[in-house]
């Protein structure tokens, strides 16, 4: 099999802009449009009777920043249309929301794009060696999408993020602005909160960006005992994972899955009453999905690269990151016993149910922060273990060490760095923000 050599593909470049895709995207794009020249409207003065409000408009350029996907995001896609089609199709045609049964209003949702799935073709499951699961494949290689073949993504210095953030932060400075009484700071207090809670966030993400990015990728082959980085293939393991029954509703099953969560909600409204200052009372209606029980778990699984496969202990992982859902439930009204005692319980008007499903499931691509140790004599025995495979007396689990945290993830590098932004967006814009913010404090 030939390499593959896309190196120009994943260089972002200086500027990567990119407009949406899907009428989903176009829909959110549209409406933060709308928003945008309304606002700037009222700051015109165009709308006599209304106050200047900035803030739509900066509300109005975030929606059409994140309508649409970044630009290796995009690249992901095209590249995925080319190299797998019949999946890429497949995928479309069995996606979308599908109206189980009218009088319940149920559904049934599975997404049309999973930006976390392949983008080269893997292995079949035909050619797997499951007698001998952690042995090479035949003949040895890396599969297509490993970092050692492909290199490592870098993402776009100037994106739709690094437009749209400045001015949207811009606008809401100049919202708090007008919106003061002489001598009142609480307002500029409030921003700097908010840059301050920007500039800590974008700083995490940059650094999990950072070690995934820098940390060299380990072949199964020659891992070692300690942290590292392992891209591969989700294969059988020791035991096969048994079905997986959502909130015990056996309507509610889903097979092969060897890592999952899922959460119950129900969307739930209710009646707010506030007096306002002149002593007039109003009434309005809040609704909000809520959490009801949720619940996680997993099978020890192998994760193959082509050199050779080693165990994952996924239950072992405190972080774990599944992308999009698998299956989403919904419905009006939940007719089993456990829905109605929940009904019961909980206060207010219930309107919707749902249930949403997250996994890694055999044949999936998976991402691995991991700490390598050596496996009890017991588990070698019961497999029955080729001793001469230094990658199969080992298994990763989710142990953490100083500046070392490990994690799981649903696809390979290549997709898991898909959403990433750079330097300038996670940590300058959000630094210039918060110093803006303390200078306002001096004005």
């Amino acid at each position: 099999m030939e390499d593959i050599n896309i190196s120009s593909d994943l260089d972002g470049g200086m500027f990567g802009l990119t407009t949406p895709v899907g009428w989903g995207g176009w829909i959110m794009f549209v409406l933060g449009f709308i928003l945008s020249v309304i606002g700037i409207l009222t700051l015109l003065g165009f709308l006599h009777d209304d106050p200047p409000l900035p803030i739509l408009t900066a509300v109005g350029v975030l929606l059409i920043a994140f309508s649409s996907p970044t630009k290796l995001q995009k690249t992901l896609r095209e590249l995925r249309a080319k190299t797998l089609p019949l999946d890429v199709n497949w995928q479309q045609q069995k996606g979308g929301t599908e109206l189980t049964s009218f009088w319940n209003s149920a559904t049934i949702n599975r997404p049309k794009v999973n930006d976390r799935s392949w983008v080269f073709p893997a292995p079949k499951r035909e050619k797997w060696h499951l007698e001998n699961r952690y042995a090479a494949d035949e003949p040895e290689e890396l599969i297509q999408e490993h970092p050692n073949k492909i290199g490592t993504p870098r993402p776009p210095t100037i994106s739709n993020y690094a437009v749209a953030t400045p001015i949207a932060f811009g606008l809401l400075a100049y919202q708090l602005t007008i919106s003061m009484v002489e001598e009142e700071q609480m307002l500029i207090y409030i921003l700097i909160g908010i840059a301050t809670l920007w500039l800590l966030a974008s700083f995490f993400m940059w650094r999990r960006a950072q070690s995934m990015m820098d940390t060299p990728t380990s072949t199964i082959r020659s891992v070692a005992v300690g942290g590292a980085e392992i891209v591969g293939q989700v294969r059988d393991g020791p035991q096969y994972p048994s079905t997986v029954v959502v909130d015990g509703d056996n309507s509610k099953s889903v097979d092969d899955l060897v890592a999952w969560r899922w959460n119950y909600e129900v969307y739930k409204c209710r009646k707010v009453t506030t007096t306002d200052s002149n002593g007039k009372t109003t009434t309005r209606e809040e609704c909000n999905w809520h959490e009801i029980r949720s619940d996680a778990g997993g099978t020890t699984f192998t994760i193959h690269d082509g050199t050779g496969g080693v165990a994952v202990l996924p239950n072992t992982f405190s972080s774990k990151e599944y992308g999009t859902h698998l299956i989403q439930w919904e419905c009006k009204h939940d007719f089993r016993m456990k829905g109605l005692f929940t009904n019961i319980m909980l206060s207010g008007d219930i309107r919707r149910h749902r249930w949403t499903l997250w996994g890694l499931k055999i044949g999936d691509p998976c991402y691995l922060l991991a700490t390598l140790k050596n496996r009890e004599e017991q588990a070698l025995q019961a497999e029955n273990i080729d001793r001469t495979l230094q990658n199969s007396l080992l298994e990763a689990v989710g142990e953490k060490a100083p500046g070392f945290r490990p994690r799981l993830e649903k696809g390979t590098e290549l997709t898991a760095l898909g959403s990433v932004k750079s330097e300038l967006e996670y940590l300058i814009i959000p630094t210039i923000a918060l110093l803006a913010s303390i200078i306002m404090l001096g004005v």
